[in-house]
């Protein structure tokens, strides 16, 4: 109880396994707005998940705002190379805050690092009274899987895009000049990146690049590893 507290104090999100979020309850729904269940949302996605073949190796949740927002990385057992599989990144809210958000992704298993495609957002719905919510998922998972190949293919590219000193400099300066990662994690994403080109010169590319943002982004409170990677994939996604 008490590590649980420092993370409310200290980072504003707490994690906390599934079953547990089947104690949580919404809000009061109103003639316009209908929260969902956070056990609700998340065992209905692992069912439309089922139904597709996609099963799901590992997942992780945090809550935030007094349980009013939810936050979930689900790995799946689908698309799998020695590299990475996929992974899907989703958020809500039940306070009006925001709406249910499912991001395309991949788990990058050497460093255990994820990567979201900024342009390609699965699903956004708000909590209106007229949420189909089986509905929602099941357009929003065609997308998913659809977009996953663009993710792939976007990955591909960034390995084989080469960045210079100056070039990846300059990409640095421009995601904290536009605060896409905090501004705190600079010297040790410098680090990370420059160990990395050292060791492997032929390894200068956006990948590379990529990689040492993530490898530290992991480090930050459930809410802003959402944001910051989601926005982090978006700016790579011109690059």
């Amino acid at each position: 109880m008490g590590e649980h507290a420092r993370l409310i104090a200290h980072r504003g999100a707490v994690k906390i396994d599934r079953a547990t979020l089947a104690t949580i309850e919404p809000p009061p729904a109103t003639p316009t707005w209908k929260p969902i269940k956070h056990a609700t949302l998340i065992d209905t996605l692992h069912e439309e998940l089922t139904a597709r073949d996609l099963k799901v190796t590992r997942e992780e949740y945090a809550v935030q705002r007094h349980n009013a927002l939810l936050f979930g990385v689900l790995d799946l057992d689908w698309g799998v190379t020695g590299e990475f599989t996929a992974a899907m990144g989703l958020r809500t809210s039940n306070d009006k805050t925001m709406p249910l958000q499912i991001a395309v992704g991949k788990r990058v298993f050497v460093c255990d690092n994820l990567a979201f495609s900024g342009d390609l957002i699965a699903l956004t719905r708000r909590h209106t009274s007229g949420l189909d919510l089986r509905r929602a998922l099941v357009d929003g998972l065609d997308r998913y899987q659809q977009n996953s190949r663009r993710l792939d293919e976007a990955i591909a590219r960034w390995k084989d895009t080469s960045v210079s000193v100056e070039k990846a400099k300059g990409c640095i300066y421009d995601i904290f000049q536009q605060k896409i990662v905090p501004v705190r994690l600079f010297h040790p994403i410098i680090s990370t990146y420059t160990q990395a080109i050292h060791e492997k010169p032929e390894n200068q590319h956006v990948w590379t690049l990529h990689n040492a943002f993530t490898a530290h982004i992991k480090t930050l409170p459930h809410a802003t590893q959402f944001r910051s990677t989601v926005a982090l994939g978006k700016f790579f996604a011109w690059q």
